[in-house]
């Protein structure tokens, strides 16, 4: 064989590991993006019904008041949300923490807000 055909040879197996371990990382990507497992650092989906369907009803309170300066109505909304994450006994970023993470799951978020939606209607059938 001549100094060619060998760095040739050479050359091709550098391509073929390449190539073999692109592959392997391509294959080990599709197994982990396929894992089933649910976070385990989020709240529980009924506290954060109640608090998502508090945080609502402040947000509804304040559209109430009609308050022209939307800064007056972003500070009123800050307060009310950290009072009511405060009556929850929640921490803020726990709380956003966990919003992102049923975010994330689509199908999480939507069997969350079918229990934010009964939980404003127990409160509403409350107030009659």
């Amino acid at each position: 064989m001549s100094i060619l055909d060998e760095k040739r040879e050479k050359l091709s197996n550098l391509y073929q590991i390449w190539f073999m371990r692109f592959y392997i990382f391509i294959l080990l990507l599709a197994c982990l993006s396929c894992s089933d497992s649910k976070p385990t650092n989020r709240l529980p989906e009924d506290q954060m019904a109640e608090i998502l369907a508090d945080i609502h009803l402040d947000e509804g309170k304040i559209s109430a008041l009609n308050i022209v300066s939307a800064d007056t109505s972003v500070i009123l909304y800050n307060q009310l949300e950290r009072a009511t994450l405060k009556r929850h006994g929640v921490d803020s970023t726990v709380f956003a923490k966990s919003f992102s993470s049923y975010v994330q799951e689509p199908q999480d978020f939507i069997d969350l807000y079918q229990k934010v939606n009964a939980a404003l209607a127990r409160k509403q059938q409350k107030a009659k």
